[in-house]
């Protein structure tokens, strides 16, 4: 009794606080809580996912997930795999364990043959590894990591890279990027898996238009999650839409159309048809340059003439909403150039300069959707446009524009490598906002050709003429370049180099691909992936100022705090309790 009673405490009560304790910790155990308190919500999944997860937990879908990122590895591979056990973890539970999930070491076997065949599997699957280079008792060994994962769904495979670099060794940056997307990669796969078809995404040849190298690392991309395909118009009434039996108005083949970099005039047949495209539900992405620019005479004589280029659009565009401008637009905030500054003896001087032809754009903290929580994107003789000939039922949104300190010159423009000289002084014009680069118009358009088509066209019901659609979206660039990647040249033809790569710092330092991808995933009204694609986790990093020299004192404060936290609370309490009981048979007395 002695035993029992020091254990309810005096007034005998005790049992029901031990009780209610092991009634919390029982529940606790069975339905997990968890709180994140963290600024940028990291541990939390968005809506979109938790909405896909729900669905997958009422249906008879089975998803299993296989990660090859096991092994012993440095702290930064060993964080992103912790991250992604995590969210594993969290899809497992919210899908009422209908996500399976399980870590595989590819070198588990320690048989090369064995190693060597697992290897070759996951790199045709399209897969690809990152090799360290360790270096013990003056020998050099090498050893691959697979951060990647292949998702199953329905007996399909769907692989996962988690980490895209081609360095041998990539920074904590890139790594803390793949983490910010473990989420994305994952429910992107898994979306895959589940969608009743893939979107079909057109790019427009002919006209000019960028061939297929020009655009291949965006469309490589692309074709992740889309099927991408060529299409040329030839004035032919079915390249965009198609005629089906049974239904009064034609149906578009595409889902998205992408205009970019055409050259040459459009035929009023080709324009009709790009506008019943958009009156029939199609979207629309154009990227167009205003002004033409000859670059082969820049390099030549370090200067040219950039005039309008006439591809018969202009007219188009402004009956939809935008005006394109004859000008050209020169900013502070731009992109830097390697020039050859003047002779230093006998060798090239070769300095780099502000290329102010080549305005960089970042994205204020109230942006858009399609702009949120990117790096700088990067034009190259960009014009500026307007939002224009409002009607009710349609919306325009800016997306880009340049900085404050930016100025236009009007066509023709001299554009020169003497640029460069232009003072800080030029471009201090007081503005309180940039010049528009980039427009989204959605809503209701009404089309180009409803009084200019002739009667008999008009009443064809073959060509199904239709006048206006309420839901049409549209996107326009000012800037063809803004999708073109550079090629270099390799044997049998040219490859392309990654969109957003900078010759001067050799890395892709630019976000164009993902604004592009941001951009047709927003047309394609696919708002998960948006809000997926634009998530941002900070990262958070040691001030290695503040830690050098004083390594041993940060060590053991990290080490020895808790130690000295457990220590204090074990002399603590005791104490306490001691006085408390000790204090209250001296009261009842």
């Amino acid at each position: 009794m002695t035993l029992l009673r020091n254990i309810q405490g005096p007034d005998g009560k005790g049992w029901r606080g031990a009780l209610l304790a092991a009634v919390l910790l029982g529940v606790a155990a069975q339905w997990p809580i968890r709180f994140d308190v963290t600024e940028d919500r990291r541990h939390s999944l968005s809506q979109a996912t938790e909405a896909m997860l729900e669905d997958i937990a009422s249906s008879d879908d089975e998803v299993l997930v296989r990660c090859y990122l096991e092994g012993d590895f440095p702290a930064r591979y060993q964080r992103l795999a912790d991250e992604i056990r995590s969210k594993l973890r969290t899809f497992a539970r919210k899908s009422g364990n209908q996500v399976r999930w399980q870590f595989v070491d590819v070198a588990a076997s320690g048989d090369d043959k064995t190693i060597g065949e697992t290897e070759r599997a996951l790199y045709d699957q399209g897969l690809r590894f990152t090799r360290l280079a360790t270096r013990e008792n003056g020998v050099t060994a090498f050893q691959n990591v697979w951060p990647c994962a292949i998702a199953t769904v329905g007996g399909v495979d769907y692989p996962v890279q988690f980490l895209r670099s081609e360095n041998m060794d990539p920074d904590e940056v890139m790594v803390q990027n793949a983490i910010n997307q473990v989420e994305f990669n994952l429910g992107q796969a898994i979306r895959l898996g589940l969608r009743d078809r893939r979107p079909t995404v057109g790019m427009l040849q002919g006209h000019g238009c960028w061939i297929p190298v020009e655009t291949a690392d965006f469309t490589t991309t692309l074709s992740e999650t889309a099927d991408v395909v060529d299409v040329r118009l030839d004035g032919s009434v079915d390249a965009l839409c198609e005629k089906i039996e049974g239904r009064p108005d034609r149906q578009p083949k595409f889902d998205v159309l992408i205009v970019a970099g055409p050259d040459s005039t459009f035929s009023d047949r080709d324009k009709l048809l790009l506008d019943q495209y958009l009156m029939n539900g199609g979207n629309l992405l154009w990227l167009i340059d205003p002004l033409a620019t000859d670059l082969d005479g820049l390099r030549d004589a370090q200067q040219t003439l950039a005039v309008t280029r006439e591809t018969g659009l202009f007219d188009l565009l402004f009956h939809h909403g935008v005006r394109l401008n004859r000008d050209m637009v020169l900013d502070a905030q731009c992109a830097p150039i390697v020039l050859n500054a003047g002779p230093m003896g006998n060798q090239r001087n070769m300095q780099m300069f502000n290329w102010y032809f080549a305005p960089v754009v970042l994205a204020g903290p109230d942006a858009h959707p399609i702009c949120a929580n990117l790096d700088p994107v990067h034009f190259d003789f960009v014009s500026s446009l307007d939002p224009v000939n409002a009607i009710d039922g349609r919306q325009s949104h800016v997306l880009l524009e340049s900085s404050m300190r930016s100025v236009i010159y009007n066509a023709p423009v001299r554009v020169a490598s003497g640029v460069v000289n232009l003072p800080p002084e030029h471009f201090e014009t007081g503005r309180t906002e940039g010049y528009p680069l980039a427009a989204l118009l959605e809503g209701r358009f009404e089309s180009f050709y409803a009084l200019r088509l002739n009667t008999q066209l008009r009443e064809d019901p073959a060509f199904a003429f239709k006048e206006s659609t309420d839901s049409g979206r549209m996107i326009v660039v000012s800037d063809a370049d803004f999708i073109r990647n550079d090629t270099r040249a390799v044997e049998g033809g040219m490859a392309p180099l990654p969109l957003g790569w900078d010759r001067a710092s050799q890395r892709v330092i630019y976000d164009n691909k993902e604004w592009l991808l941001n951009a047709v995933s927003y047309l394609l009204d696919d708002a998960a992936q948006i809000s997926l694609r634009s998530r941002s986790i900070a990262f958070r990093p040691l001030d290695d100022r503040r830690i050098r020299g004083q390594e041993t004192l940060w060590t053991l404060a990290a080490v020895g705090s808790p130690v000295l936290l457990v220590l204090i609370l074990g002399f603590l309490l005791p104490t306490l309790r001691r006085r408390r009981w000790t204090r209250i048979p001296q009261r009842a007395a």
